[in-house]
């Protein structure tokens, strides 16, 4: 883990885009794009974030956590159970006593006590995005190329990519229920001369 690459185009790249990368909101996506930045035809030695020098285990991930699940009625009190194992007895870490672990989870999540989470927050709610037939084509197509990857060798041993596998099929499952129901934004053709280039296969 920690092996620095574009995230959009997932080529090896520099530190200097790797730093642009970790503060998106910094830069416009035409000032992130890997040929702008590195060059399309740039030979990158691969090297890893430095962060990575600091950590004892590495950038390896240690546990894979869905909010979503961490927050769902029946999943949640079993996720908060692994959070808590996972930094348990580790250096600076007081975790709360095993039985009182899914009473904090009700506290908080049910009751909505101590500090809020991503459920609390104003403004848009998830039903407020909306995408067109294309961006949910992208995201299957995507998803796929993920479980088919961490499907296989050398991941089929590793507790962490089977579980990603386990919650890339489930949103693509959610992703084709929107298609099978027409749950999609519907923009109106324009002319292929005034389309942007990134926009064409979307619309």
């Amino acid at each position: 883990g920690g092996l620095m690459r574009d995230m959009f185009t997932k080529k090896i790249t520099t530190s200097e885009h790797w730093n642009m990368l970790m503060v998106p909101t910094a830069y416009t996506l035409e000032q992130l794009q890997y040929d702008v930045v590195v060059g399309a035809d740039t030979h990158v030695e691969p090297s890893y974030d430095p962060n990575c020098a600091l950590i004892s285990n590495g950038c390896a991930p240690v546990k894979v956590i869905s909010a979503e699940r961490l927050a769902d009625p029946v999943k949640g009190p079993a996720v908060g159970l692994e959070i808590a194992a996972a930094v348990d007895d580790k250096e600076g870490m007081n975790v709360i006593s095993p039985e009182a672990r899914n009473c904090i989870w009700g506290e908080l999540i049910i009751h909505k006590k101590g500090m809020k989470t991503f459920l609390d927050r104003d403004g848009y709610e998830e039903h407020d995005y909306s995408f067109t037939k294309g961006h949910l084509e992208k995201m299957v197509k995507e998803l796929d190329r993920l479980i088919q990857k961490y499907s296989n060798v050398p991941w089929t041993t590793n507790s962490n990519a089977q579980v990603l596998v386990d919650l890339f099929q489930e949103h693509r499952g959610f992703i084709l229920d929107d298609l099978a129901e027409g749950r999609f934004r519907r923009i109106m053709k324009r002319k292929s001369s005034l389309t942007p280039d990134r926009f064409r296969e979307l619309e």
